[in-house]
């Protein structure tokens, strides 16, 4: 009889924390980075939004630069990095746990990358309502733009539900397990719509943007619609019938063995996050 507890949960909630860590602060990072090499300054960087000096004139940059300052860069680089991660995911050979935190992070980027797409298509809001502003002179490119990231974002979307359903069988076993596909699809995915959700609209209620009314609750919970993917991994592994990878993708069992310290590392991470990022670090 095996007595062995299982702790795949507590490590698949690890990964995930990690995966949320080293996809939102990070693409706030790249929203500074952007502005620092267009020689703008950082006023302010939290972990829903980051505040330049303005000492950039806009009416005087090409189009393309006002779309990349404006906030672009940002959704553009996750979106790369997310199907350079899905390649990585399908093409090297990795363990149980780091494979778990690849297929998250894989999520993560897509969806914070695309996801950003389709709300600035269909909404008009987020980083990319910022360019339309900064573009607020060239209306039939923001009509151009809307157009192209609607589809982009949409067909994308739709897109990774597909991913990461197909990431799911390198962890299920018995392709007609229902039991055992929603307990894999649960772990690996519904847990990450739940971070995506709860600590993005921790991090909107603190951020600076928040108080300064630049930001609300309505527009966090629009904003964090990028996370939806996930809870279509989860339906399409788990619930519904889309049809498995036709070649079996069982490598691995999800790590049932307790990692502490990776658990330990990912809280302290978030807590960073939220505690400290969440309110903002101020350069003046």
């Amino acid at each position: 009889m095996n007595t062995k507890k299982d702790f795949s949960l507590l490590n698949c909630i690890s990964t995930g924390l990690l995966a949320y860590f080293f996809t939102i602060p990070v693409h706030e990072m790249f929203h500074a980075l952007t502005l620092l090499a267009y020689g703008d300054g950082v006023l302010c960087y939290s972990a829903s939004a980051v505040e330049d000096m303005k000492l950039v004139d806009f009416s005087t940059l090409s189009p393309f630069d006002r779309i990349m300052l404006g906030g672009g860069s940002a959704s553009i680089l996750n979106a790369i990095i997310g199907f350079v991660l899905f390649l990585i995911v399908l093409k090297v050979k990795m363990g149980p746990t780091v494979r778990v935190f690849m297929v998250q992070l894989t999520g993560t980027h897509l969806s914070c990358g695309i996801g950003y797409f389709m709300i600035g298509g269909l909404f008009g809001a987020g980083d990319w309502g910022i360019v339309f502003d900064h573009l607020a002179d060239m209306p039939e490119l923001i009509t151009a733009l809307r157009v192209v990231l609607s589809i982009i974002g949409c067909g994308g979307v739709v897109l990774i539900f597909f991913m990461l359903n197909y990431m799911s069988y390198y962890f299920i076993d018995d392709k007609a397990g229902k039991k055992e596909k929603i307990a894999v699809a649960a772990k690996l995915h519904l847990i990450m719509l739940i971070f995506g959700y709860g600590i993005g609209m921790i991090v909107t209620v603190l951020s600076p943007a928040n108080e300064s009314g630049a930001l609300s609750l309505g527009l966090g919970a629009l904003y964090n619609m990028m996370f939806v993917p996930f809870f279509w991994g989860f339906m399409f592994t788990g619930v519904m019938n889309v049809l498995p990878p036709k070649k079996s993708r069982f490598l691995y069992k999800l790590p049932a063995k307790p990692n502490w310290i990776l658990f330990l590392v990912a809280v302290a991470l978030i807590l960073v996050d939220i505690i400290v990022l969440g309110p903002g670090i101020w350069f003046v």
